[in-house]
């Protein structure tokens, strides 16, 4: 069994086995995923970030030297959180949609699926037409400029949740008259 604080006892990870990896997952894995939660992440986020971290130690290049794998566990579980935030960072505000066949193809771009994609764009404006002229602006400035909303708050003098109010409204209101559409 290895000594809890070290990998193996040992000064590097030349003899760490699959079943040395596994111990540490099942002396580690609750503690990870309770850090993971008391940091905000979804309890099936916090799942896969304890496998991120797992991955990575499995990963690790057979010469490096540990000395403390309890602390090397830790440090690479608060980077895999870093990391973690800086995508969603640089996801925020913008939606994914799944690649489908019939959506994407030529086949796709029948007359009946430009047409109704020109009727939910023109929803779409008219909803944003009918935004109050400032929140219709904070939300052109965050959603299609990209701007952050530090940036908008202090460009129009204003706190970061007022940003965020206008940028609830907005999205409200459009996903109200997308949902009319359907």
């Amino acid at each position: 069994m290895a000594k809890r604080g070290t990998f193996e006892g040992r000064e590097g990870l030349e003899a760490w086995t699959r079943s040395q990896l596994e111990t540490y997952a099942r002396e580690y894995g609750s503690a990870l995923k309770r850090y993971f939660d008391r940091r905000g992440a979804a309890s099936e986020v916090s799942q896969d970030l304890v496998q991120e971290v797992f991955v990575r130690l499995a990963g690790l290049s057979r010469k490096s030297a540990i000395r403390n794998g309890e602390a090397y566990l830790m440090r690479t579980a608060s980077n895999v959180w870093i990391d973690y935030l800086r995508k969603q960072q640089r996801a925020d505000g913008r939606i994914h949609f799944e690649y489908d066949d019939d959506t994407h193809s030529p086949a796709g771009s029948s007359p009946e699926n430009v047409l109704e994609s020109r009727q939910n764009l023109e929803q779409v404006v008219r909803a944003l037409e009918g935004l109050p002229p400032r929140t219709r602006q904070i939300y052109l400035l965050c959603r299609v400029d990209g701007q952050h909303r530090r940036v908008v708050a202090k460009q129009l003098r204003i706190s970061i949740s007022a940003v965020d109010k206008h940028l609830i409204s907005a999205t409200k209101t459009i996903g109200l008259a997308a949902k009319d559409r359907d």
